[in-house]
């Protein structure tokens, strides 16, 4: 017979016995009498402990097959019945109380899964999907009352995944529901603007897509004509708009008008720079050393031509694109190459600018290629001609004599600062202004904030103290544009950590925050006198604390998501 076999009948034999002796014991205790001791045989050890194995192998079983609810009840028979041997089997005793905690463990184990399986995944799913539907709705520009039921009802839903998730899912479901409030907060501006400002900004969102369409296609003139278009429809929504809104549409103006400036002067030139590219790559294997640095000539001034012209994130490309030409070929460009091979395209205005006397040896040793806008006009005939690499003879950085402005596209520097020739990045101390309206005041390392510092957004809000790798990472200070002011622990330029907020109506926090928002220990006093003092959770009263009211009495307990619970006391004044 085989093993197997042999297995399955003493286990059928052993739950049969099992099941008589239980039927014993009923029929005894129905009957009312008592066992008789004198006569009551040693209890059967190796059975107990082999039934109690088999509840354990099973139980281990069908948590390893994720039949959770079936695993549970198994290993809590198999925990208690390996007590049971402990407690009436002496020689097994050891033996049977390892078997006991790790039972309990699976056990445990098992719970923990059982609840996650049928409590957490389910709000994680349901959160998940009204996340993805909000989003579609916003980035289809639905009614705004729309959006807000559906964050709403995420905001909810991830509140519920925060309460009945573990580690690490819970974590997760914080910064989630950290996300979809922010995304509710913008949303509301939508639903305060009024009627006027969300037909403007459909309006202008529309003219938007529609020139990006024409981007693709590559119709420079109509995506020009677009974006042009475009910036008179977001001006007119930030009349129409306020608050955020109007701030937002202002950022937008910049945006696409630097957008309108690429379709027109960039976009073509981008065209001609990928193409000589192109023809570099495939070609220049098949042709002599001569015709092939030619080549490489001609593909590196076309995009040298790109950076004279674009502006934002193209302008960076492209010079990176030229760079890496240069780096290939290994020689300069030739004196007259930009001049043969250039587009003679006349650079725009904002692009020349004129530095200080004490600047004048840093930007004439500086090349056009740089982020650094040359001393002298450019000639409309020909495009810059970059600077040769530096040597040990020639330093890679070169200090300036005093206080410098430095003009790179749409970025203007002043102050103490150094360029680096080979990689083109600033360093040094003093202020940073951009074209659209923002500012810096502090130190930059390798072109990055670092240190101490200062950055203005356009809409009002500020943010000063640490820097770190051009993350606002540390202590500092940031004011909001709707007033509120906070100081404290910050983290990606939120308050993360310890600190205190203060908002225009004289309320004020000090607590713990997670990326913005209450979260933890905190203490919160209303202008009224009324205040709190307890646990919080996402932005919520949560835990143990204590309310007391400005006549001096209060309430002292558990608190529900910001609601009082039947867990607690009041408390009054003389109490205090």
């Amino acid at each position: 017979m085989k093993t197997s076999s042999v297995r399955g009948l003493t286990r059928a034999l052993v739950f049969t016995l099992l099941a008589l002796s239980g039927q014993a014991h009923a029929q005894q205790a129905s009957s009312g009498g008592m066992p008789d001791d004198s006569g009551a045989s040693a209890p059967d050890c190796p059975l107990l402990m082999q039934e109690a194995e088999m509840r354990f192998e099973h139980g281990q079983q069908a948590a390893a097959a994720k039949r959770f609810k079936e695993a549970v009840p198994a290993l809590r028979d198999a925990s208690s019945a390996f007590l049971s041997v402990a407690a009436s089997c002496p020689a097994v005793a050891a033996q049977a109380n390892r078997q006991g905690d790790r039972a309990a463990a699976a056990l445990k184990s098992a719970e923990g899964a059982a609840t996650h399986q049928s409590e957490c995944l389910p709000r994680l799913d349901k959160a998940l999907d009204l996340d993805l539907r909000a989003t579609a709705a916003r980035g289809e520009k639905s009614d705004p009352a729309q959006i807000e039921r559906l964050l709403a009802d995420a905001e909810g839903a991830w509140r519920e995944a925060v309460e009945l998730c573990q580690s690490p899912q819970r974590e997760k479901a914080e910064k989630s529901l950290a996300a979809t409030m922010r995304a509710r907060a913008a949303n509301a501006e939508l639903l305060s603007s009024g009627p006027a400002c969300d037909a403007a900004w459909k309006s202008a969102g529309s003219l938007v897509d529609y020139a990006r369409g024409a981007w693709k296609e590559k119709r420079w003139d109509d995506a020009s004509m677009l974006y042009g278009k475009a910036v008179m429809a977001w001006e007119g929504a930030a009349e129409k708009c306020s608050g955020t809104r109007h701030d937002q549409a202002l950022r937008k103006v910049e945006q696409t008008q630097t957008d309108a400036h690429n379709a027109e002067h960039c976009g073509p030139l981008w065209d001609q720079a990928t193409e000589q590219t192109q023809r570099l790559k495939t070609t220049g294997a098949a042709v002599s050393a001569t015709e092939k640095d030619v080549l490489s000539a001609k593909a590196e001034v076309a995009w040298r031509d790109a950076v004279v012209q674009c502006r934002g994130t193209p302008q960076s490309l492209a010079r990176t694109n030229a760079d890496a030409i240069a780096r290939e070929r290994g020689t300069p460009l030739p004196p007259q190459a930009m001049a043969l091979y250039g587009s003679r395209k006349a650079p725009p205005p904002a692009l020349v600018a004129v530095a200080p006397a004490a600047a004048a040896g840093l930007l004439a040793a500086s090349a056009a290629d740089t982020p650094v806008a040359r001393r002298e006009p450019v000639p409309a005939v020909s495009a810059p001609v970059p600077a040769p690499r530096a040597t040990a003879e020639a330093p890679a950085a070169q200090p300036p004599a005093g206080d410098v402005v430095l003009v790179a596209g749409d970025t203007t520097y002043r102050g103490a600062f150094v360029l680096d020739r080979k990689s083109g990045l600033v360093s040094g101390s003093g202020s940073v202004e951009w074209t659209n309206g923002e500012s810096y005041a502090g130190s930059l390392v390798d072109g990055r904030k670092h240190g101490k510092g200062r950055f203005n957004w356009v809409g009002g809000q500020w943010y000063e103290g640490d820097w770190v790798n051009d993350q606002a990472v540390g202590y500092g200070v940031i004011r909001f544009a709707g007033g509120n002011r906070y100081e404290g622990a910050v983290l990606d330029g939120e308050p993360n950590g310890r600190g205190t907020q203060v908002f225009p109506s004289g309320d004020r926090y000090t607590g713990d925050f997670v990326r913005g928002v209450f979260h933890g220990r905190g203490s919160y006093a209303w202008k009224s006198g009324n205040r709190y003092d307890g646990a919080w959770n996402m932005g919520r009263k949560h835990g143990q604390g204590r309310l007391v009211w400005a006549s001096g009495e209060g309430w002292e307990g558990e608190f529900r998501d910001d609601q009082q619970t039947d867990t607690g006391k009041n408390i009054t004044a003389a109490s205090r």
